[in-house]
């Protein structure tokens, strides 16, 4: 490091202590006898605005605190007291890494933070926390998550988000970073996609372990009193009108806003009673006939997923995993996505795909395939008892104890390198 600071250092054993539920925890090397961990989780994106990352970051950190485990949050900007309750979060638990500047990322805007004043921060937080791991999500953003890697000594577990192809600046960053990746004990990926990203420019093989939801809080708003998500006066449509929903930043171009709105002036004419919702933050555009709500807190946001039929997906790349059409999924609607390889990841079954797959850019098939699904749910045949199931697999009781299990390895791979480094230590007679 330019300042010639050595590494803040997180200890792997120490003196016993008392954890959560006030039982005496013993010093050991390994921590595997601990029946809870002190973990940090660094995300890179500013976390006052909605996102992917964002969101599975903190509903990571709500099921581990949970589960008995002591968590904190690094990461820029700040969610807010009542999105971090919406987690089941105090506010004690988040630790703001700063500001940051808004860049263009993989054709979507990135809003991340580095340099000096990030570097100290990020250094106090290590120094204020004994981690026995810390989790670091794309770990390779110049942001807290790089910053992190840089000053960290204790075992280190990286999550790679991102599909993306393999760029001059990352192939410049590949070459003034190795040290850097050397430092990750355990590595994740959210997707196929983001795996073969991993390894095609990092040189890393991850374990896939998909994005995680929490179905049953998603579930809770779209269901009535009386236990249906159907309107109560009988009619097939779940808000007594066919719905049809466009969740995201409408003016990215990736997030195919301009196919979706070009599909519903086709598909008005079957249903002209259609409902087009559009949730997320941007300008709205005149003149389209669209219900811009603007972007929405995540309760809020869940109750108008609750109340879609169609569920659309016209993204055009970029997209690692689907966790939007996980959510939707959850929520009961039917779900029409753009083919890439992410999205068909989480539509996948053994039975076959979920929901409908459509070329990307394509505006006629799109149309199509969203008329398709209203007819189906017009005729009672919708598939929202598929789309609950296939949801169930990426609920935080199913993805969250396989993290876990990652933590666990990255602690014993940290404890073999310490014990190798050790051995070779001796055998030469240098002092430690």
């Amino acid at each position: 490091m330019a300042s010639g600071r050595q590494p803040t250092r997180c200890t792997h054993s120490r003196p016993a202590r008392h954890g959560p539920d006030s039982r005496q925890v013993p010093d050991t090397p390994c921590l595997h006898a601990h029946s809870w961990l002190r973990i940090g989780l660094v995300c890179p994106y500013n976390f006052s605005y909605p996102g992917g990352v964002q969101n599975h970051v903190l509903g990571l950190a709500g099921w581990l605190r949970s589960h008995g485990h002591i968590v904190h949050i690094l990461g820029p900007g700040h969610p807010g007291r009542d999105r971090l309750e919406g987690f089941g979060l105090p506010t004690e638990c988040f630790t703001s890494s700063g500001r940051t500047v808004a860049v263009t990322v993989n054709g979507s805007v990135a809003r991340v933070g580095f340099g000096v004043r990030t570097a100290m921060r990020v250094r106090a937080w290590l120094d204020a926390h004994s981690f026995d791991v810390l989790h670091v999500h794309e770990p390779m953003t110049p942001s807290s998550s790089l910053l992190t890697l840089w000053n960290a000594n204790c075992p280190l577990v990286a999550t790679f988000h991102a599909a993306t192809v393999d760029t001059p600046m990352i192939r410049a960053a590949r070459k003034v970073t190795p040290s850097s990746i050397a430092r990750i004990d355990d590595a994740i990926a959210v997707s196929a996609a983001a795996a073969a990203t991993a390894r095609r420019c990092w040189g890393v093989e991850p374990t896939i372990i998909g994005n995680g939801v929490d179905v049953s809080r998603i579930r809770r708003p779209s269901t009535s009193a009386a236990g249906t998500s159907h309107d109560p006066a009988g009619s097939p449509w779940r808000s007594g009108r066919p719905t049809v929903m466009f969740l995201g930043r409408f003016d990215e171009s990736r997030k195919g806003f301009e196919h979706f709105a070009a599909a519903i002036d086709q598909v008005r004419h079957e249903f002209p009673r259609l409902d087009p919702v559009v949730v997320g933050p941007g300008v709205p555009p005149h003149g389209t006939g669209l219900r811009f709500t603007g972007p929405l807190p995540d309760a809020e946001r869940d109750k108008m997923l609750g109340r879609a039929d169609v569920y659309v997906a016209p993204n055009t790349g970029g997209e690692s995993f689907g966790i939007v059409l996980v959510e939707a999924l959850a929520a009961g609607a039917d779900v029409v996505a753009s083919d890439l390889p992410g999205f068909r990841e989480v539509l996948t079954t053994r039975d076959g795909v979920l929901g409908a797959l459509v070329p990307v850019g394509d505006a006629d098939a799109l149309a199509a395939a969203i008329g398709a699904a209203l007819q189906r749910r017009a005729r009672g045949l919708g598939a929202e008892q598929a789309g609950v199931r296939r949801a169930r697999d990426f609920d935080w009781d199913v993805v969250a104890p396989q993290v876990v299990a990652r933590y666990l390895r990255a602690i014993d791979v940290r404890h073999e390198r310490s014990e190798h480094r050790s051995s070779w230590t001796k055998r030469l007679g240098w002092k430690t």
